[in-house]
């Protein structure tokens, strides 16, 4: 009984610890969708010499699509092999970073996606994150976090907020709940039917999405709202629900 009774303790705290671990990284996600619109990570091409006339592929083996040069290259260990890889900054027709391993004297392309590079963390595995703010008939903020494993192989989750809806002051304890509800950019109810100009389909006011016994994270609890993160799939939408 003592040893059934411990081992449910550990597994108690293992579960709590996992779940303090997920907050801490929520809310450094959360941070980052604040960063300011002329953020711009420092890139750092120490040694840049060396790899300059290296053939960069695409994942489709084309070579023409980069402009590497010294001022648009982060070179960094992201697999954990000892050679130095790229992260690249490409700002010619829109912002976008890409990833390339090294492999023989050459780069291949291993991620990309829209938006500038806004943070990185090195250790066993690598974490990096990439910001695509709300621009024309795009509405959200857009910010991936890839964490790349050392066969080169990677995890993508997407956080997403409208230009709408806006992040201030979030509470120091997040709690998971079962909700249903509408899930709006604002704390108002605004049912206006309007056609989006961008598109010509309908909308509904500040509606985002119809949840139905949804699990959500609160983040913060204002009046009879809650300011909540809504996990789809890879992709976390952040929105207002009335509690």
């Amino acid at each position: 009984m003592k040893k059934a009774g411990f081992l449910f303790g550990f597994w108690c705290l293992v579960f709590a610890l996992s779940g303090c671990a997920q907050n801490n990284d929520l809310k450094t996600q959360l941070q980052l969708l604040q960063t300011p619109l002329g953020f711009k990570f420092s890139m750092d091409s120490t040694g840049f010499s060396k790899v300059e006339n290296a053939k960069f592929y695409t994942k489709n083996d084309d070579t023409d699509m980069f402009d590497i040069n010294s001022t648009n290259v982060h070179l960094i260990d992201i697999n954990n092999d000892g050679k130095k890889d790229v992260i690249y900054q490409d700002n010619r027709h829109y912002l976008a970073t890409v990833l390339l391993v090294k492999k023989g004297n050459d780069f291949i392309e291993i991620w990309n996606g829209s938006g500038a590079l806004v943070y990185l963390k090195k250790g066993e595995q690598t974490t990096l994150s990439v910001l695509s703010n709300a621009i024309g008939c795009f509405d959200s903020t857009m910010l991936s976090e890839v964490v790349i494993n050392e066969d080169n192989t990677f995890t993508e989750n997407v956080i997403t907020i409208h230009s709408d809806t806006k992040i201030e002051k979030i509470d120091k304890a997040f709690e998971q709940e079962l909700i249903s509800g509408i899930l709006r950019t604002q704390p108002v109810i605004d049912d206006t039917k309007k056609i989006d100009p961008c598109t010509g389909e309908s909308k509904t006011g500040n509606q985002l999405r119809m949840l139905q016994n949804k699990k959500i994270t609160v983040i913060k609890k204002q009046s009879d709202w809650l300011l909540v993160v809504l996990k789809e799939k890879d992709i976390r939408i952040i929105g207002w629900i009335k509690a």
